[in-house]
């Protein structure tokens, strides 16, 4: 009887530790190489929409969310976002679209009087806009941040 080939096994190690502050106001992935010994701690620069057709890397991913009106859908100028922004542009157009930019989702996470899986944002927006849940928000500010690192580290 013929024994069995060896299969290679690859022994993934690690390379980096990373540490991401999901933060009310801004979010922020912080790495370390752990195969320096004299490595620092780096902040990743994030991609992100900051105008219309525009993408700047950030220290910082602004932890607001736009869900784009028929018009700014049907532009293309935010189409490499996809359905909804997040970032420094769904922070500057909160002023202009309060009823359409999530803000502070993640106080909503712990907060006892509301569901936190509930499509509440953005907050007090009218039946027409489809919201979304604090979780589902702060889920797509950690996906941008994971597409970020993704983007840098292949």
């Amino acid at each position: 009887m013929k024994q069995p080939e060896c299969e290679m096994v690859r022994v993934m190690t690690a390379e980096y530790s990373i540490g991401i502050d999901l933060g009310t106001t801004n979010s922020v992935l912080a790495y370390l190489s752990l195969h320096d010994f004299d490595a620092r701690p780096m902040v990743l620069p994030i991609p992100q929409l900051t105008a219309p057709n525009q993408i700047e890397s950030l220290p910082s991913l602004a932890s607001f969310l736009l869900i784009p009106d028929a018009a700014q859908r049907s532009d293309g100028s935010l189409s490499a976002m996809g359905d909804r922004c997040v970032g420094e542009f769904a922070r500057r157009n909160a002023a202009e679209q309060p009823d359409r930019t999530v803000v502070a989702a993640k106080s909503w996470l712990g907060h006892r009087g509301v569901d936190r899986h509930a499509k509440i944002l953005p907050w007090q927006a009218p039946p027409e806009i489809d919201g979304i849940s604090p979780i589902d928000a702060s889920a797509a500010y950690l996906s941008h941040l994971v597409q970020a690192w993704n983007q840098a580290f292949p």
